[in-house]
């Protein structure tokens, strides 16, 4: 991460005083310890300001991950609710009806995929968000790819696009 040129100019600021009240002391062992003590308080700042924008940085990276997440729990739900509609229907066709309920079943099971998915992104820390964030986005992947497929196939079946994406 890169540090911001107003932190730069404060740290070199706090460099400058600190060897300006150093070249005050009265002795050299005095010089010296101060001269440490600066640095380390120095270092702990930008180890603190280096903290700070990672979380920051963390924490974005995460909100995003869940809002797309969430976006596609939401339409799976659509989906689902969608499908009962249709499965309630007296004039559904026995062939239709076993498609519709194969439908239904893939649709809630990628429903308990990507909350799981939530699950592990809202439990992750700094500390696990790069594994969680790979594997997040690989099993993401194939859920929006069976998603999108899915989505075809009722276009098929309905000869709509109701997805509009041109399929």
């Amino acid at each position: 991460m890169t540090m911001k040129t107003p932190d730069r100019l404060l740290l070199a600021g706090t460099m400058i005083c600190s060897l300006l009240l150093t070249a005050c002391s009265n002795t050299a062992e005095e010089a010296q310890d101060k001269m440490e003590n600066k640095l380390e308080n120095v270092q702990e700042d930008l180890n603190e300001a280096t903290e700070a924008e990672t979380r920051k940085a963390y924490e974005a990276d995460r909100n995003d991950v869940l809002t797309d997440l969430r976006g596609m729990r939401d339409d799976i739900e659509r989906e689902l609710g969608a499908l009962n509609e249709r499965l309630l229907s007296k004039d559904l066709k026995n062939e239709k009806r076993t498609e519709q309920e194969a439908l239904k079943a893939e649709l809630e099971s990628q429903k308990e995929e990507i909350g799981y998915l939530i699950t592990r992104v809202e439990d992750s820390d700094q500390g696990t968000w790069i594994s969680v964030k790979e594997d997040t986005r690989s099993l993401g992947d194939k859920i929006e790819a069976r998603w999108n497929k899915m989505k075809d196939g009722v276009d098929k079946q309905t000869d709509a696009d109701k997805d509009k994406d041109g399929h």
